[in-house]
């Protein structure tokens, strides 16, 4: 029973050591896109906003950009907080433009747009 629970042990150490770096590259290569991916929407959401188009096309793209931040995942606290920070204004931002109030939403926007480039500053510093 002990030799079988090593043996156990050392193919489960074995295997991480193996996998580990492949699936942390293919992680960080996935994080950096959905940051990009997400960057990328609102930068499209503040260029219609400031062109003055439809509100209910900003607001698609808001909800494409909340798809995209999904993927991004970090065990650093202090991304955390960032990330926390982003999404709640990026939530902002669309409950602003669908309750009429665009003044707020185009701000919330920003700082939403502000946020994730800040994410991907500190991200790529350490990754």
């Amino acid at each position: 029973m002990m030799k079988t629970l090593k043996t156990l042990a050392k193919m489960t150490l074995l295997s991480l050591i193996f996998t580990s770096p492949a699936a942390l590259a293919e992680s960080t290569a996935d994080v950096k896109n959905a940051i990009d991916q997400t960057i990328e929407q609102l930068e499209k959401a503040a260029a219609a906003f400031d062109k003055g188009e439809d509100t209910k096309g900003i607001v698609d793209v808001l909800m494409e950009a909340k798809q995209s931040q999904k993927s991004i995942s970090t065990s650093d606290s202090k991304l955390s907080v960032i990330k926390s920070r982003a999404i709640q204004k990026l939530g902002q931002a669309r409950t602003s433009l669908n309750d009429g109030d665009l003044k707020g939403g185009g701000e919330a926007i920003k700082e939403a747009l502000a946020g994730y480039k800040e994410l991907k500053e500190k991200y790529n510093s350490t990754h």
